[in-house]
């Protein structure tokens, strides 16, 4: 049995290797490894070509819904398992990951559960969270982490028109949901410095999908302008209040800042541009 395991990357030369050599430590061997480079700029490729049993596909930069699509079609595994290049694992998370599909072969997907950020040492970072997924939450989680291939192909994969969220496309489009397999421990990475918050609110700002009426959405980046300082001191103490940690009020202010005018600069990409991945 083969476990095929697709990672996108664009622009990820910091952490691609590290996400690749927590794969090799897998309990579970028989993985091939399939990394989708997206159009990257910077030294992605040379760090994957170090590993020599990655397969690397090159692609123009088209998001990464398009490059997990790509992955899967050259597949050779039964199972398929979607990673991002800024994430480590447990050694038994890829075994524990299928677990379910093998138990019962009516479940055609799993999710992790439990993913917390491994650098909270970082000012930034600590603003944005220190768990994305626990176990209490980990049943409402739309996203794929495993899919069987034939099933996967059979949905038409990842709809790159979703964005940021085209992992959640089955849940869009078909109400699915995964299984949640147990003891599936990952790790993840929150953006380190401002450029990247602000980089990462503007694509999810370019894939946000709530506003339906086509001519009041091109007043909704000036009306968020509008209406930001107060925005901002909100949301920042409620942040605060939610992590009970008042001790980073200052820093949650400028954190939120970024955050939402990038998310303001995203919604303008999507309704005046027409684009929605980074």
């Amino acid at each position: 049995m083969i476990i095929s395991v697709i990672i996108p990357a664009y622009n990820e030369e910091k952490d691609i290797g590290e996400c690749i050599k927590s794969l090799k430590k897998q309990t579970l061997k028989n993985l091939e490894i399939i990394v989708i480079d997206d159009g990257s700029t910077d030294k992605t490729r040379e760090v994957v070509n170090e590993f020599k049993e990655v397969k690397l596909i090159l692609n123009n930069h088209s998001g990464p819904g398009t490059a997990r699509n790509d992955g899967a079609k050259i597949a050779k595994g039964d199972f398929l398992i979607f990673v991002d290049s800024d994430m480590t694992f447990e050694k038994n998370y890829v075994k524990n990951l299928i677990k379910p599909m093998l138990n019962n072969e009516k479940i055609i997907g799993t999710t992790h559960d439990n993913e917390i950020v491994k650098n909270t040492e970082n000012i930034w970072s600590k603003c944005w969270g220190k768990v994305r997924v626990d176990k209490k939450g980990a049943k409402d989680v739309k996203i794929f982490r495993a899919i069987r291939k034939e099933k996967f192909l059979e949905l038409g994969g990842f709809d790159s028109k979703y964005g940021y969220a085209d992992d959640q496309t089955f849940w869009f489009k078909y109400k699915l949901k995964p299984t949640v397999a147990e003891n599936t421990l990952c790790f993840h990475k929150n953006p380190e410095n401002l450029k990247e918050v602000y980089r990462q609110s503007k694509w999810i700002g370019a894939s946000i999908d709530k506003f339906d009426l086509p001519f009041i959405k091109y007043f909704v980046p000036l009306l968020m302008y509008l209406i930001s300082p107060i925005t901002i001191i909100l949301i920042s103490v409620k942040k605060c209040y939610n992590n009970r940690n008042f001790n980073i009020f200052f820093w949650m202010i400028i954190f939120i800042t970024v955050r939402y005018f990038g998310t303001t600069s995203g919604l303008i990409r999507k309704f005046y541009f027409k684009k929605n991945f980074r």
